[in-house]
């Protein structure tokens, strides 16, 4: 009927202004009795010449909870309420609405049967109204996750990593499997599987597809099965990204360090990490003017570093500074020495001023590859205390233990 058409579409707007009047509803719809009295007297109770309306109908509204009933009552209502408005109709105006007394009927009719709204006990049960606080309070109830416990992934590391939403969308079958299978025919193996995906989730939401075609372009730059699996195994990550993404920052890499195609396999292979590090070009060119500027190594010896060990440049510019003033300015040691042993240039700077202080007290402070009783850098650096005294200092563990006591 078109006056309940009504009332459903002016739910939202009897709360607005009147455009016409430009004043609020609240002050020109007035509570009209004439269109209610004659029902809802017979339905609830009588209202008096001095008893508002909303008194008479509060402690009736609870009997009408039921929906089909409600819609029954907004009808009967409307029947009533249609009556008084068409006395205002002139002969042949079938189109007439008074449109003040229409939504001052739809105001009224909220007012007395307010929208049934759910008890406490009802959004209880409704599942999104409980904020999951981790994954384990969804392992009970997803399969998929604890197909993947079983699996060996550490779903803590997903939550970590700002993963909770995609877990709880997974489907072991759909999802999962096809990515297995696709593991397992790289040459992964099965106890490696959990960690893989432990280590980098985003692999779930990649194509097949997507990740055949990233495989494939590894091998057109003849890099071997073996070297595929090693990428894969240290690094996951990189599958994840495009093939135009791994051949811009390969090619960024080989024209800052002038590298050879083979050089570039190599660190590919041995360096994953950092050709798919988030701060490529910014990470590299700091580190590189460091290492240039700051401590003075040639280009030469800088790449050599790289392919020896790339993680020089993973590590901070701050700690590369301190540790290399100690090596070089204090021990003594040539860059040419350094680059052979890059490892020792991020190692932790204060443990290798004590060694070689110690080793300075016991007159053994000899870095030169020439002479007897060589110390390398990599042993100041590298070794543990048992280690450097028995292999290097020639002492017993407790007399370098009580020389650290009195720094």
């Amino acid at each position: 009927m078109l006056q309940k058409q009504m009332m459903r579409s002016f739910r939202i707007s009897w709360r607005s202004f009147d455009v016409k009047t430009n004043k609020p509803l609240i002050d020109i719809l007035e509570p009209s009795k004439n269109i209610y009295n004659s029902w809802l007297s017979q339905t609830f109770c009588t209202i008096g010449q001095n008893q508002t309306l909303e008194k008479s109908v509060s402690v009736n509204t609870t009997q009408f909870k039921d929906e089909q009933k409600t819609d029954e009552i907004l009808e009967k209502i409307f029947v009533e309420g249609s009556r008084e408005l068409s006395k205002g109709r002139k002969k042949g105006d079938s189109d007439f609405i008074d449109w003040n007394n229409s939504m001052q009927l739809i105001k009224r009719s909220e007012e007395v049967l307010p929208d049934i709204k759910p008890t406490p006990e009802e959004l209880e049960n409704i599942r999104a109204t409980k904020p999951v606080a981790s994954l384990a309070s969804l392992v009970n109830e997803s399969p998929t996750l604890q197909k993947l416990i079983d699996l060996g992934v550490g779903l803590w590391s997903w939550e970590k990593q700002g993963q909770l939403g995609l877990a709880v969308k997974l489907d072991f079958q759909q999802d999962v499997v096809p990515l297995i299978q696709f593991l397992t025919d790289l040459g992964v193996p099965s106890d490696h599987l959990g960690l893989t995906l432990t280590r980098s989730a985003e692999l779930l939401e990649q194509s097949i597809q997507d990740l055949t075609t990233r495989v494939d372009y590894l091998k057109s730059k003849k890099l071997t099965s073996e070297d595929i699996l090693n990428i894969v195994a240290k690094t996951p990550k990189w599958l994840t990204f495009s093939v135009k993404g791994i051949d811009g920052r390969l090619g960024f890499l080989q024209k800052t360090f002038q590298l050879s195609g083979d050089e570039v396999r190599m660190l590919a292979v041995d360096s994953p990490d950092l050709v798919v590090n988030k701060n490529l070009v910014e990470r590299v060119q700091n580190i590189n003017f460091s290492l240039t500027e700051e401590m003075g190594f040639s280009a030469s010896e800088i790449k050599s570093m790289l392919l020896c060990d790339a993680r020089i440049f993973l590590v901070g510019r701050e700690r590369l500074t301190i540790t290399f003033d100690i090596l070089h300015n204090e021990a003594g040691i040539p860059h040419k020495l350094l680059s052979k042993f890059p490892e020792a240039l991020y190692r932790h700077g204060f443990r290798i001023r004590h060694r070689h202080q110690f080793l300075l007290k016991l007159k053994r402070a000899q870095y030169d590859p020439s002479l007897p009783n060589y110390v390398s850098p990599a042993m100041l650096a590298d070794h543990t205390p048992e280690e450097f005294c028995e292999q290097v200092a020639k002492c017993d563990t407790e007399l370098y233990f009580k020389f650290l006591r009195t720094l």
